[in-house]
């Protein structure tokens, strides 16, 4: 990884608030960075453009950047379609995710709760390869949840996993039955989805951790990375779940992290760690 030589990256204002969500889009033609604020803007830079290429309507550096408006409060998480590059989804604390077309620009609802007066603020939003119209999603109340793109925008499966927020989630690329949550009760929990009992999927194992858990991501391989504010990363290996036929659980000394990470999290500067970023940059970008 390396700096963007074009211009110095701290002039440049991809959005007009503190971000809250980025992402790369998956063309290999354009290096594309998405971000989302906490106002609900999304902006989209080519950083593949040089200054002298920028178009009439750039910023004061000369830099192209397009800018969105999908939701009314902050842009919690972003997943493209699975099946389709030029379809983002996003989710916000205005409790909706939105589907926007790329081409046109323009963003619809798939789902909000059917109550429009209730408040449920997602925390997180993602797509399994095996559900190309499914959309999982995470809310600030600590459930975790889905929804049929095909159905009613009010309809979905809601499990309540925490009491408190689950501030990001993580479904395993290849083995879209394991996810992990983590949440502001100090915990990173992972869940099989096979087997829903007692109206809750199967909890295989839990860690708990000093202070809050704030996000966490697994890679093809079965490692989950989290980030916490008890200044670490923390980096798990649940690879043995993806060879299980049948739901069974881990014992708490195979819970534990494999490598924990000195970081400082307490900068005094609010710092994103994005579910939509690979977990290889996760790790590059800390080292």
């Amino acid at each position: 990884m390396q700096l963007w030589e074009e211009v110095e990256p701290n002039r440049i204002k991809i959005t007009p608030d503190r971000v809250y969500a980025m992402s790369m889009h998956p063309t290999t033609d354009k290096a594309l960075v998405f971000a989302g604020d906490k106002m609900g803007n999304l902006g989209i830079f080519d950083s593949s453009q040089s200054k002298g290429e920028a178009e009439s309507d750039a910023t004061d550096d000369n830099l192209s950047i397009t800018s969105l408006k999908p939701h009314t409060r902050t842009i919690s998480g972003m997943q493209f379609s699975v099946v389709d590059p030029n379809v983002l989804y996003t989710s916000s604390y205005d409790s909706s995710l939105r589907k926007i077309d790329l081409v046109k620009g323009k963003a619809v609802e798939v789902y909000a709760p059917k109550d429009a007066s209730e408040d449920a603020p997602l925390s997180g939003v993602q797509m399994a390869p095996d559900h190309p119209n499914r959309l999982y999603f995470s809310t600030l109340d600590g459930a975790f949840g889905w929804h049929d793109d095909r159905t009613p925008s009010w309809d979905a499966d809601i499990f309540q996993l925490s009491e408190k927020k689950i501030g990001g989630f993580s479904v395993h690329p290849l083995y879209p039955h394991l996810v992990a949550t983590a949440s502001l009760d100090r915990t990173l929990k992972l869940w099989d989805l096979r087997k829903i009992t007692k109206k809750l999927p199967t909890l295989i194992g839990e860690h708990e951790s000093r202070l809050s858990v704030s996000h966490a991501t697994f890679n093809a391989v079965g490692q989950v990375v989290t980030t916490s504010y008890d200044d670490t990363i923390k980096i798990y290996d649940f690879n043995i779940c993806t060879t299980w036929d049948t739901v069974q659980e881990l014992k708490p000394e195979q819970m534990k992290p494999m490598t924990t990470i000195p970081h400082n999290n307490q900068t005094g500067r609010w710092v994103t760690m994005s579910e939509s970023l690979p977990f290889v940059e996760v790790l590059e970008s800390i080292g």
